[in-house]
Order: structure tokens, then C-alpha cells, then sequence
């Protein structure tokens, strides 16, 4: 994986470990030596590693198109989300529920017995039984952690 270097904005100076930065009389910036690219000690510029955002999109594996109904999971970090999708689903923090978004204006307004739609923000809360229902009409998107 390349990474890029960007400068680190400030004047620092060389202290064991690394490279110092005084912000005031109780504040110091520290920039382990790890973390620094490259030091120019006459000006006191620093650079330090970036990663390159763009090789690191690049390298996520390709969108899933969704075709039929059913629940399409995929992880940010190593994919790009599925498109054709009618919902966006997000767990509740407890798990006794799902939020649902919508992705399209056109879809049909949700109702019945589990579902409550939130106008403020768009989002439907949906419980477990009823979003195991949606997902027998719906292509829907959910997005995992990688931890």
C-alpha cells in the first residue's frame, strides 16, 4: 500500500523520539520519528506519511448489483456498497430494531405492524420480525463494521 507525504503545518524542532512543536507555554506538539517523512532542519518544515485515499478506494472489491429482493451486507472498508438498492438498514444499538432509509423518491409509503416511520428524518423503525418481512420485498443494503 503507497502512501503519500503531507506537510505537518508549524515549525518544529528535533527532540529525542521524534520532533517537537511549541504551541504555547503549556502545550507541546510531539510527532513521533515513525510518523515523520522527512525533517528539513533549517526551515524546521516536517512531513509526515498520509495514506492515499484514492489507491485505497481503488482497492476495494466492486459494487454487487441488487437484482431481486433480499438483504445485501457488504463492509466499507473492503467494498463499495451494493447499488440498486431500495433501503439503507442500520441496526439499533441494542438490537431490537432496524432503521430503515429509503435510497429512491418512488417507493411505496411502509406500513403495518412493526413499522413506524419517522417524517423528521426520513427513516422508518422496523423490528426484527417485520424488517425479516421487508427483506422478502425489498433489495436492502446493510452495512457492517470490520471490527
Amino acid at each position: 500500500m503507497a502512501a503519500t507525504t503531507r506537510p505537518i503545518p508549524g515549525i518544529f524542532s528535533k527532540v529525542p523520539g521524534g520532533y517537537a512543536q511549541q504551541i504555547n507555554e503549556q502545550t507541546t506538539l510531539f510527532v513521533p520519528d515513525m510518523c515523520a517523512a522527512s525533517f528539513n532542519p533549517d526551515t524546521g518544515d516536517l512531513r509526515g506519511y498520509a495514506p492515499d485515499y484514492e489507491a485505497l478506494e481503488a482497492a476495494k472489491a466492486p459494487a454487487v448489483h441488487a437484482d431481486k429482493p433480499g438483504e445485501y451486507s457488504y463492509c466499507y472498508e473492503m467494498q463499495k456498497a451494493p447499488t440498486g438498492c431500495d433501503f439503507a438498514a442500520d441496526l439499533s444499538y441494542y438490537g431490537k430494531h432496524y432503521f430503515l432509509r429509503p435510497l429512491r423518491d418512488d417507493l411505496p409509503q411502509l406500513h403495518g405492524r412493526g413499522i413506524s416511520y419517522d417524517e423528521k428524518r426520513n427513516t422508518y423503525t422496523v423490528t426484527l420480525r417485520a424488517y425479516e418481512k421487508l427483506k422478502e420485498q425489498y433489495r436492502i443494503r446493510y452495512e457492517t463494521c470490520l471490527d
